[in-house]
């Protein structure tokens, strides 16, 4: 079995590599950009000033003056590092980003240098090596690569397929009650922009005391919710085992990464004993300080402003790619957008149309995406304009439309049996990893 499995990751890695180099090789991922200097949503690639649908900065808090100052000050302060493990040492600022995160989420905050290394810290030390960790077959990267370490402690990994509650049901109901579970997910999937089913997770841990949730916020956190405390925190309350992981590189504009736990006691169990927290360096000064500036903006009235605002651009998108008949994956209220194409070659070509034109996207193909799912992704922000949108739309509705057999085809099944068939695939099954 270990022979096959290293042939089939072998296959992966080699197919993995060859479509990267493919989209390297034809200029549309890996790009460099060539600007001295950023400003609003344009960037330059390949000696052309485009506009950069490719950006998670939802709010365009990234390039707001008012972070770019606290960051400037922060280093003038304290240096451009402080270069010690905060088991040993921090700065100020890190006792005050982590209590404005607190006041945003409603519960207690880890600020992390990263949300990677946020699950590879927590999740060890709070999954049980008996337990029975449930995670959803899209669920991002990152959180499968901290069950790869779960796996290795004990515990027993299975994937199940995407958002199916009822396969969360059954697995909890095989299970003995003094056996933890743990289920992964993301809350906005980064691809297709879709929402977890949050009401009926909540649902599930309301009625079983033996299931814990470990939820990754990324691109939900900051711009949804009251004060920007999540999408998570949007839809349900925080459940006394809910576990939410937030970015503060995305719509938050800082850089970063940090954890949610409904109490103190966690959170700090987690602080004393997660790993890369003890041994790992600590967020960069810029970020300690963009962090401060931008929880202050969160904080105000400003921010519910700003929120209804780029709700009101989510349907101009949703309403203007349907009057083009752009059929986009999922119809949730994200600022996450997915076109289907299915072909690489033809989504490479319509990426480096769209560059052409004047629009920068993210081709997405495997292993982003599955096997014959490949598409271009595109994301939007306070930083476009409705003028932006329709532009680059219809500029991708008429290169679609030129080079995809079905251009008419608006329903796209993002289920793992729907995926399966489109791509020749075998639907994903549980797995132990190991």
């Amino acid at each position: 079995m270990g022979r096959d499995r290293g042939l089939s990751r072998q296959r992966i890695q080699a197919m993995h590599r060859r479509l990267f180099q493919h989209g390297v090789d034809a200029g549309i991922i890996r790009v460099q950009l060539e600007d001295e200097r950023l400003e609003g949503p344009h960037i330059t690639v390949q000696g052309r000033r485009v506009i950069n649908f490719g950006t998670c900065s939802y709010l365009g808090l990234g390039l707001d003056r008012r972070l770019i100052e606290a960051a400037t000050t922060a280093i003038d302060r304290y240096g451009v590092t402080h270069s010690s493990s905060s088991v040993y040492t921090s700065l100020p600022l890190y006792g005050e980003l982590e209590e404005g995160l607190g006041e945003m989420v409603g519960g207690h905050v880890l600020i992390t240098p990263s949300t990677t290394l946020g699950h590879l810290n927590a999740l060890p030390v709070l999954v049980d090596d008996d337990s029975l960790v449930l995670i959803d077959t899209q669920a991002h990267a990152s959180l499968i690569l901290a069950t790869q370490v779960l796996s290795s402690n004990g515990a027993e990994i299975r994937f199940l397929p995407h958002n199916d509650m009822d396969a969360v049901e059954r697995a909890i109901a095989e299970t003995s009650r003094d056996r933890s579970v743990w289920y992964l997910a993301d809350s906005v999937y980064s691809m297709f922009g879709d929402i977890a089913p949050l009401g009926r997770i909540a649902n599930l841990l309301d009625h079983h005391r033996n299931l814990w949730v470990y939820l990754d916020d990324a691109h939900g956190f900051s711009w949804a919710g009251p004060h920007g405390g999540g999408t998570v925190l949007d839809h349900m309350p925080f459940h006394e085992r809910l576990i939410v992981a937030l970015s503060l590189s995305k719509s938050f504009g800082a850089g970063g990464g940090a954890i949610a736990f409904p109490n103190e006691d966690i959170g700090e169990r987690v602080r004393l004993l997660g790993g890369p927290l003890t041994f790992g360096g600590p967020l960069q000064t810029p970020e300690l300080g963009a962090g401060v500036a931008s929880v202050a903006i969160h904080l105000s009235d400003e921010h519910a402003e700003m929120s209804a605002r780029l709700r009101s651009r989510i349907d101009h998108v949703r309403t203007t790619a349907a009057s083009l008949g752009l059929p986009v994956v999922d119809q949730s209220s994200t600022p996450i957008w997915f076109v289907k194409i299915g072909d690489v070659a033809h989504t490479t070509e319509i990426t480096r149309r769209m560059i052409s034109d004047g629009f920068y996207v993210n081709p997405s193909t495997f292993p982003a995406v599955p096997m014959g799912a490949a598409g271009i992704r595109f994301t939007h922000t306070l930083l476009h304009t409705e003028t932006h949108v329709e532009q680059m739309l219809t500029r991708l509705a008429l290169h679609r439309a030129d080079l995809v057999d079905d251009p008419e085809h608006v329903v796209i099944d993002i289920t793992d049996a729907g995926l399966a068939a489109d791509s020749e695939q075998e639907p994903v099954r549980s797995r132990r990893l190991g």
